[in-house]
């Protein structure tokens, strides 16, 4: 009888002690889940008021790119107005730039992407543009405008067309609604984009 209590008291600790750990781990995932879902960028080009001055002493401040203040205002002005005509986020752009090089035009990844918006050679040549001319800031976002406009208009949501950013449009096809909302680079982009403008752009879900 004795040995019976004592593999019962040993069962109700170690069931009770799972219960707390996975509760544990239940919370966090529901707070991860909460943090991915909760809100949706809007994609398409909102009119405001802008100081392009503000935003290029930030970004001159916070990414310390190799622009200076000036350059980096007048090319805000020109990513704006490249917005406006193609009905794209200019808060998103702002965020995917962050995201892709931290404002370094020169930035070139392993794989090959160069420049502000990381633009790949087969990006490039889709849009009849040697990929050479990459690490030209002008060029570099006139692409990559093109490029993630086309993209919200191709995906029914923000998140997806910034998962087919990143990875391809076919590989975000294929992706269930799980990992979009989780994506590592979607959160990356909505945490700049609340950097620029917490409010403006931003849906909540109900």
């Amino acid at each position: 009888m004795k040995k019976i209590l004592t593999l019962l008291s040993i069962s109700f600790l170690m069931f009770m002690f799972g219960r707390l750990t996975t509760g544990v781990n239940q919370d966090a995932t529901e707070e991860n889940i909460e943090i991915s879902t909760s809100y949706i960028i809007e994609g398409d080009y909102i009119q405001s008021d802008i100081d392009y001055q503000s935003e290029a002493v930030y970004i001159k401040s916070t990414y310390k790119p190799n622009m200076s203040t000036s350059k980096i205002k007048h090319l805000l002005i020109y990513i704006n107005g490249l917005c406006e005509h193609y009905n794209l986020n200019y808060n998103l752009v702002k965020s995917v730039i962050s995201t892709e090089s931290g404002w370094n035009y020169k930035a070139k990844s392993g794989a090959g992407a160069k420049g502000l918006m990381q633009i790949m050679k087969a990006c490039a040549t889709d849009y009849k543009t040697p990929h050479s001319e990459m690490y030209d800031p002008y060029v570099n976002v006139t692409i990559g405008i093109k490029y993630l406009s086309k993209l919200t208009k191709r995906f029914e949501d923000t998140q997806t067309a910034l998962v087919a950013y990143n990875e391809g449009p076919r590989h975000a096809e294929r992706y269930k609604r799980e990992y979009i909302d989780n994506s590592r680079y979607v959160h990356k982009v909505m945490t700049n984009f609340l950097t620029f403008e917490p409010m403006e752009g931003l849906a909540y879900n109900d």
